[in-house]
């Protein structure tokens, strides 16, 4: 059976078939028929998993033009394994004898899309606009690009406007499918009674198709204080790579002096730290074997991404025996590199937070494996407070005037746990203040640099709509002067990863009073519509910001023939969600 590219037993599958008119001449078949493989090439080429290989992406033998045809593509994708279809015609083709015919045989779960070009001659874009009026006329959401290509020749291309909006239905259609049936993680309860935090065990399956695994942290406190459940020469390298390599001449543990005497750590000349005392190492060496245990344990279990509750009950609270902050295990998780290398991202969310992993793994996913950035929403500054910190500080702003940030204001995203190292271009280790963690250990902090690009956002959940809805927009890091970086990381919390992020669409004004809850992420390399396609796949209800447009051309996607005839997007997703079963 074709693959495009090598098949991987344990990688999700995209098939593509190509539905065609049974009176259309040779070379008009031939040229649908390449114009199939040519989808192929295209999306094994570009379509990247977190582990960074391609999906297998399975191209039908033979065009489908009847009833008889359908069903032998149909067993040809059911033996491949697909588990999402993508539908490539060029020429009119008798839905109901072909696409249709062969989508039954597949769960109505199943995601599918058509794409073609939009070309005169023996045309495929009826042939898309009367299959996907057909299926949004059954209820069914089946995406479509009608994009460009030459209308003549027998191997024609997408132009790259095409293949891109082609790979962003394709990402999401992949994601939808590749999540079903996988797992995360779920230590212990919400902490701090977050009901933001809950663990939405049958949501998380309804929309998303991901279970989870929930365990107590009874377990891994068990392993640590056995000195068990890793391997100890493993943990002397990963020691070695944090001490002599990541963070060397970087690990502070005079952390309630800094913070005390507004010391500039971040962005001043080098600071010769103190030695790590006996006690320290020991408490390094708890935090970094948590990471070796919660891994092994992620592997044995193969979850896709994990959570876990620092606070009260692991770390601060007295009644019990705090232990070590888990914040280096989670920014090590969020990264793309350990003391083995380049290594797989893994999205994990402090405190448990499940609504904050559940985007965490989306975004990776949607982004071909990209870090994801776990973020406080910590405090928002409008252009006039930037203006009166600066005037205390004495800092002339007239050279940043056309900043985003003077122009938007920003947000200062700023976390405990789950900084992920690719945000920082240096970092630095901060020993846990003891009236906060007094089970210490080391949390992670950076300053990002300028110039990070984004989608910065998070789902929220409601009963009222039984339904996730997602928050978010275009943002970038940006860059502040010296003295004012350390004022505002100084007035929240010092010794965490700072990220300074101005929303693209979004005034500081608005945002602060937008975000769903006190968490928020980041991830590169995720366009919107792409987003979005998976939004409707999953059945995601998406926030448009006060003041914005309904659809911005090369940023949006076209809304869906199913919405269209349904009242909107919101009206139609709210329809679907009343359905699923």
């Amino acid at each position: 059976m074709p693959f495009a590219g090598k098949k991987r037993p344990d990688a999700p599958t995209l098939g593509i078939f190509v539905p065609c008119d049974p009176r259309i001449d040779e070379e008009s078949r031939t040229r649908a028929f390449n114009i199939g493989k040519m989808t192929a090439a295209l999306l094994a080429k570009r379509l990247r998993l977190p582990e960074g290989h391609p999906p297998n992406v399975f191209f039908c033998s033979a065009l489908v033009d009847s009833e008889r045809a359908a069903d032998a593509a149909a067993r040809e994708l059911k033996e491949a394994g697909a588990g999402a279809l993508l539908i490539v015609p060029d020429t009119w083709f008798f839905p109901g004898k072909t696409a249709m015919a062969v989508t039954a045989h597949f769960a109505p779960s199943t995601p599918i899309a058509c794409v073609g070009g939009n070309n005169a001659p023996k045309p495929g874009v009826v042939g898309i606009d009367a299959l996907v009026g057909a299926y949004a006329q059954t209820g069914r959401l089946c995406p479509m690009v009608i994009g460009t290509m030459p209308e003549t020749g027998q191997n024609p291309e997408f132009d790259r406007k095409t293949q891109d909006e082609v790979v962003d239905l394709a990402y999401a259609m992949l994601c939808r499918a590749a999540l079903q049936g996988r797992r995360f993680l779920s230590v212990d309860t919400d902490s701090m009674q977050m009901e933001t935090a809950l663990n939405h065990v049958h949501a998380a399956r309804r929309f998303f198709g991901l279970e989870s695994t929930r365990e107590s942290m009874k377990l891994f406190a068990d392993m640590l204080r056995k000195k068990g459940g890793y391997d100890r020469a493993e943990l002397a390298a990963l020691r070695d790579w944090i001490v002599k390599r990541k963070f060397k001449d970087r690990i502070f543990t005079d952390t309630e002096d800094i913070k005390k005497h507004g010391r500039a750590i971040l962005t001043g000349k080098p600071v010769k730290p103190r030695p790590l005392s006996a006690a320290d190492r020991a408490k390094l060496d708890e935090g970094l074997a948590l990471y070796l245990i919660i891994r092994d344990h992620m592997r044995d279990i193969n979850a896709v991404g994990g959570g876990w509750t620092n606070q009260l009950a692991w770390g601060s609270d007295r009644r019990g025996l705090p232990m070590s902050t888990a914040d280096i295990a989670e920014s090590l998780f969020n990264s793309t590199e350990d003391h083995t290398g380049r290594k797989t991202v893994v999205p994990f969310a402090t405190e448990n937070d499940i609504q904050a992993l559940l985007t965490m793994i989306a975004y990776c996913w949607l982004s071909g494996g990209q870090p994801t950035l776990f973020m406080d929403f910590r405090k928002v500054y409008e252009p006039w407070e930037i203006e009166s910190n600066a005037k205390a500080l004495g800092l002339d702003l007239r050279p940043f005037r056309r900043e985003p940030w003077m122009e938007r204001g920003f947000i200062d995203g700023d976390n405990s746990g789950s900084g992920s190292l690719d945000y920082g271009e240096k970092g630095f280790l901060f020993k846990a203040v003891e009236y906060y963690f007094p089970g210490l250990g080391f949390s992670v902090s950076y300053l990002s640099p300028k110039g990070i690009k984004g989608m910065a956002g998070r789902i929220a959940y409601s009963d009222l709509s039984g339904m996730f809805t997602m928050v978010q927009d275009e943002a970038q890091s940006v860059e502040l002067p010296a003295p004012l970086a350390e004022r505002v990381c100084h007035a929240s919390d010092y010794t965490w990863p700072h990220t300074f992020l101005t929303f693209d669409h979004v005034p500081a004004s608005q945002a602060k009073m937008g975000m769903p809850a006190n968490h928020f992420h980041m991830v590169t390399g995720l366009p919107r519509r792409r987003w979005q396609h998976f939004s409707d796949y999953a059945n995601i209800l998406n926030y448009r910001w006060e003041g914005t447009p309904e659809l911005v051309e090369g940023l949006d996607r076209p809304l869906p023939m199913l919405y269209r005839t349904n009242g909107g997007e919101t009206a139609a997703k709210l329809m679907l969600a009343g359905r699923r079963v």
